[in-house]
């Protein structure tokens, strides 16, 4: 796919449905197919790194026909969990797999969207180290005016520089509420 310019994107934001990421993630799952089907390449795993690559991750599983035991978790996190609209200042790195599991292995990395591209790119360096044999790169939306980082996604469907708001965000509301709940003890009206 050629590289748009970061001037050329459009800065508007974006507001997917439910319906339209669907849509996006088939788009992607179709482009990754055509490519390993032209290339050879026989994907043995697909990594996926929570929260925002949990939905991707299930319906590219699907069409790629990746049972779950081929799904692998890279834990990690930069946002601040008080505040999801802001970063942390390093990574929070949790569950990993064993070396053992990707050694020698072909690796999808996808995520809902490349931003500044340090997540994909810490989870690319890490199946790197832990030995994949070769490591592919998707997003639904690839931002190339944040992108810190050199790394550009193998595969995106849409490229924004805008701020994309994702229909499973909403869902983060009920979970403020359940927090709070929680922390005071108190049970919490979740009707909806």
């Amino acid at each position: 796919m050629p590289l748009p310019k970061p001037e050329e994107v459009s800065s508007a934001e974006i507001t997917e449905t439910w319906e339209s990421a669907h849509q996006k993630i088939i788009s992607l799952g179709i482009m990754i197919m055509k490519h390993t089907l032209r290339e050879g390449i026989k994907l043995d795993l697909i990594a996926v790194i929570p929260r925002g690559g949990l939905y991707p991750v299930n319906i590219l599983s699907r069409l790629l026909k990746i049972p779950g035991n081929r799904v692998i978790l890279l834990g990690l996190s930069k946002y601040d969990p008080n505040d999801p609209m802001h970063d942390t200042e390093k990574f929070e790195i949790g569950q990993l797999p064993p070396k053992d599991m990707i050694e020698g292995k072909n690796v999808l990395l996808p995520d809902e969207v490349h931003d500044t591209g340090e997540t994909m790119d810490l989870g690319y360096n890490i199946l790197k180290d832990l030995g994949a044999a070769t490591i592919l790169t998707a997003a639904i939306h690839y931002k190339p005016r944040p992108n810190r980082t050199s790394r550009i996604p193998d595969f995106y469907v849409q490229a924004t520089n805008g701020w994309v708001h994702y229909p499973w965000e909403d869902l983060d509301g009920i979970g403020d509420v359940y927090q709070i709940a929680q922390s005071r003890g108190v049970p919490a009206d979740l009707s909806i």
